[in-house]
């Protein structure tokens, strides 16, 4: 069978169906027909109108118009609400591109209301490729009530949302470490830090810690992936019921061909299951202990000055921590307060000094000596630096490269660092189990993304970190007063 008057082409006949659904105004007839009937509504997670759309928001925009097509037809009235997000990162990074700067330095220095003008300027570029696109794959939305997320209408929405988390007891405000950009100098949440994973090769360090008080002289071995954390070490953690050995470098000529720096007689203690993959030399164990034992021991800092250890009975001794595995590394943890979640409890439950050593701006600060200060930690002379200092106080034993998955700003894709910052969050947890009977509770299609994703994610859970350290968004509306002792500068 032919049909004789439809278009030769798949294109020429979408565009007639378009073209017919148009005149005789199809989607909002449909409206009319299911007036009174169950109510479906749709809000659609809203796309940032300063970007253009690409390929790949056909698929997403496909299935939300199936389903919203689905409940029409089974005598839903589907309510469908389109709109705009108008605020954040993406925003105004663009502002950054078109004014030819980079930076919250440059931002300050050129005017916050100058940069949020131009951010709202920019807001609705390509708004009409976007209205374009779903127009022209037959996607369904009320464009004419749309929301837009920088209206006072929507951030009075926000607002509400926000009191009722503060009024369940749920919003409060933390110093904790979080994943931040340096660049946007701002720190993500969970969900953010999930869309920035990256394969890349960084350099993993084995850092000899001198021990002050040891007969034999023994250094305790520590690996660490992040050398830019070494300046801000305050501790060393070992688990109680590791068994450890201290052995002594028997024959270093075959360990120099493999960038080690130990030397025939010195004396190094490892995790005893770690030493054949930690150790390229001849050596002999000439005692076992456990983690025990090694608990309460005191070493020499490895950057003298970087961080004041005044008043505080603990800081560059060796503590007893049940994160400590023998699955990588010396089964000794460096230990940086202010640089990752464990050694941030660490620090909270034993005293350690919570000094930075890395400003806002990733860069460190003037107390790091050995000429790094100003430079930012990622940067590959700067690692060089900290390595060359490590070999020049006999401090490294052997450097690698490393292969691993890191998280990257999903926005401008700078490396992420773990740093302990101020943050307003909800806290999420203390409904996790609720959350996560609920997600149970659901019909998921397919039944994988129910109990993979969205319950992994869920059962994981940690506290929203909502608050961000930029411009152009939805503003807290929070007053602290400065005779709080939760206020920090």
């Amino acid at each position: 069978m032919t049909y004789p008057d439809l278009p030769a082409s798949h294109p020429a006949l979408e565009e007639d169906i378009l073209r017919i659904w148009g005149e005789e105004d199809t989607f909002h007839r449909s409206l009319r027909a299911r007036d009174g009937e169950p109510e479906f509504v749709f809000y659609e997670g809203p796309p940032t109108a300063n970007g253009r759309p690409g390929v790949h928001h056909l698929i997403s925009r496909t299935i939300k118009d199936l389903v919203a097509r689905y409940r029409t037809m089974t005598g839903h009235h589907v309510t469908r609400i389109a709109g705009w997000d108008t605020h954040g990162l993406p925003v105004e990074l663009e502002a950054e591109r078109r004014l030819g700067i980079s930076g919250k330095r440059q931002i300050e220095e050129l005017g916050i209301a100058e940069f949020n003008r131009v951010c709202r300027e920019g807001i609705f570029t390509y708004k009409d490729d976007w209205e374009r696109l779903s127009l022209r794959i037959g996607y369904w939305l009320d464009y004419e009530n749309a929301y837009i997320t920088c209206t006072p209408e929507y951030i009075e929405s926000v607002w509400w949302a926000l009191s009722e988390i503060e009024r369940k007891g749920l919003l409060y405000r933390g110093y904790k470490v979080v994943p931040y950009c340096s660049r946007c100098g701002t720190g993500l949440s969970s969900h953010e830090v999930a869309l920035g994973w990256a394969t890349v090769v960084d350099t993993a360090v084995f850092v000899k810690f001198h021990l002050a008080d040891d007969p034999d002289g023994a250094r305790v071995l520590s690996w660490t992936t992040t050398p830019w954390t070494l300046p801000g070490n305050v501790a060393l953690a070992v688990g109680e019921d590791i068994e450890y050995a201290k052995i002594r470098v028997l024959d270093d000529s075959e360990a120099s061909k493999k960038g080690s720096t130990a030397r025939v007689g010195e004396v190094l203690i490892v995790a005893l299951p770690l030493l054949e993959r930690t150790l390229v030399h001849e050596y002999e164990v000439i005692e076992t202990l456990s983690g025990r034992d090694l608990v309460g021991r005191l070493y020499d800092p490895l950057f003298p000055g970087a961080v004041d250890g005044a008043g505080s009975e603990t800081a560059w001794t060796i503590l007893p921590a049940d994160f400590v595995t023998i699955e990588e590394g010396t089964g000794v943890v460096h230990t940086a307060v202010m640089y990752g979640e464990d050694d941030f409890r660490l620090g909270s439950e034993s005293d350690l000094p919570k000094q930075h050593t890395v400003d806002g701006e990733g860069r460190f600060k003037e107390s790091v000596p050995g000429g790094l200060a100003g430079g930012h930690v990622k940067d590959t002379d700067v690692e060089r630096g900290i390595v060359a200092w490590l070999e020049d106080h006999d401090l490294l034993y052997r450097s690698e490269k490393y292969e691993h998955s890191y998280p990257h700003c999903w926005r401008c894709d700078s490396a992420l660092l773990y740093m302990a910052r101020d943050a307003w969050y909800a806290q999420t947890t203390a409904v996790k189990d609720q959350l996560v009977e609920l997600n149970a509770s659901v019909d998921w299609h397919p039944a994988e993304t129910g109990s993979g994703r969205m319950g992994e994610w869920l059962a994981n859970n940690v506290d929203w970190s909502l608050s961000r350290d930029r411009y152009w968004g939805t503003p807290l509306p929070i007053w602290v007063c400065d005779a709080d002792p939760a206020h920090r500068e």
